[in-house]
């Protein structure tokens, strides 16, 4: 009697979501998946629990807040981060940085401010306040405080969690 052969499952990949080249955006983008932007986006960007990628041939115009940021096309704007932002060599960013960690790749340009700091916004400072289970959660305000709501939320369970506000 022989064993019956053994298929190993393999989880799903993480969903990732493409604006391809020949794509121009203007407006507000909001996303639960991780998000590639080879095209040109031009606004807001809230995508706080995933990555955003910008190709090298992606140009972005835009407040950007997610958990990492990696830049390998052109982006002008602010960028908020939970984790890090990576600056890959050839990649412009014009702006300002707000986020736990950076890398900037030997050849890669920024112009602007960075700051690396853990600390919340000044009081009065808008922040954004996240309802709903981990699955079904929504932003309700924007300009994030630096608290890792999405680690906090990882539980899975319903919570209203707001800033220091």
């Amino acid at each position: 009697m022989s064993a019956a052969p053994s298929i190993a499952v393999q989880p799903p990949p993480a969903a990732k979501a493409v604006l391809g080249k020949s794509v121009v955006f203007k407006g507000q983008i909001e996303s639960r998946e991780d998000l590639i932007i080879e095209g040109d986006v031009e606004g807001t960007i809230e995508m706080i629990e995933h990555r955003l990628t910008i190709a090298a041939s992606g140009e972005v115009k835009a407040t950007v807040m997610a958990r990492e940021v990696e830049v390998l096309g052109s982006i002008e704007g602010k960028v908020e981060a939970v984790d890090k932002v990576y600056i890959r060599k050839g990649a412009r960013f014009i702006g300002d940085v707000h986020s736990a960690g950076i890398v900037i790749e030997d050849g890669g340009f920024i112009k602007g401010n960075i700051d690396l700091s853990r600390q919340p916004n000044e009081p009065g400072a808008p922040c954004f306040i996240l309802r709903g289970s981990r699955a079904g959660s929504r932003i309700v305000r924007h300009d994030f405080c630096r608290l890792k709501i999405a680690a906090s939320m990882s539980a899975g369970t319903g919570a209203t969690m707001a800033c220091h506000r």
